[in-house]
């Protein structure tokens, strides 16, 4: 067996290049906060729509429109105080010629 060969630099190597990507994957996500806070602000001429409205347009289930968020073909762009989600015009359109295509 190797026991006796382990040294223990080796762990306070580890030890230090785990901290090292915790602070990096930390920063990572603040500045992909900050990004997307930026595109929202960006975005304030966006034309957005209900759930309802996608149902309608796109021809899907409210379960079927949530397996679709989840898999990333449509993003919620924005939500009320209630809970309801709206989505951006074009997304609704780009995912409605996607599914008919």
């Amino acid at each position: 067996m190797r026991k006796n060969s382990f040294n223990t630099t080796g762990r306070k190597t580890d030890a230090h290049l785990l901290q090292a990507l915790h602070i990096l994957f930390t920063e990572i996500q603040k500045l992909k906060t900050a990004v997307l806070d930026s595109i929202q602000t960006a975005d304030t001429n966006v034309e957005l729509r209900d759930t309802a409205f996608v149902k309608d347009i796109v021809g899907v289930s409210d379960r079927t429109l949530l397996r679709y968020q989840k898999l990333g073909l449509i993003r919620v762009h924005q939500r009320d105080k209630g809970g309801k989600k709206y989505f951006k015009l074009d997304d609704v359109l780009r995912l409605k010629r996607y599914l008919n295509s």
